[in-house]
């Protein structure tokens, strides 16, 4: 049994990582790195965002997202603003560049992932959400065990 369950796990991360890997080479296309690809993907959807939004929803480290967000800037992509509400935080907005070069890039990889989950039914939809859900819960409460 743990055999089948080891040979089930590698070609689970086998999977994942092929996964992966479609929007690493996607990234490529557009010749950019893949954390700057998936914050204009975060901008595309949240027309503003903070640094912290883009921490809880890509879980990149802090570091990683400010050197990303710096070279988008340094582009002309993105603006960062500081927040009325809250002084500490920036409020990280496309600029007119950045809104074109996302429609040139992430508004097409948005669109390749709208066709292709269109090609699953209601159920199967549900199914791998479900499924990878439950797959993640468990995995986080065994990998707190782990010393």
């Amino acid at each position: 049994m743990e055999n089948i369950i080891q040979s089930q796990i590698v070609q689970f991360n086998r999977m994942y990582k092929a996964y992966d890997d479609i929007y690493q080479n996607a990234a490529k296309k557009f010749n950019m790195p893949k954390l700057s690809l998936w914050i204009i993907y975060v901008l595309r959807q949240n027309s503003v965002c903070t640094q912290k939004d883009l921490v809880e929803q890509l879980y990149y480290p802090k570091q990683s997202l400010n050197s990303a967000l710096k070279s988008l800037e340094e582009k002309g992509y993105v603006v960062l603003e500081l927040s009325e509400n809250d002084r500490r935080s920036k409020l990280i907005r496309l600029t007119e560049n950045g809104i074109v070069f996302a429609k040139d890039t992430v508004d097409k990889i948005i669109q390749a992932e709208n066709d292709a989950f269109a090609k699953l039914d209601d159920s199967e939809r549900k199914t791998l959400f479900d499924l990878f859900d439950r797959l993640s819960s468990v995995l986080r409460e065994e990998m707190g065990k782990v010393e």
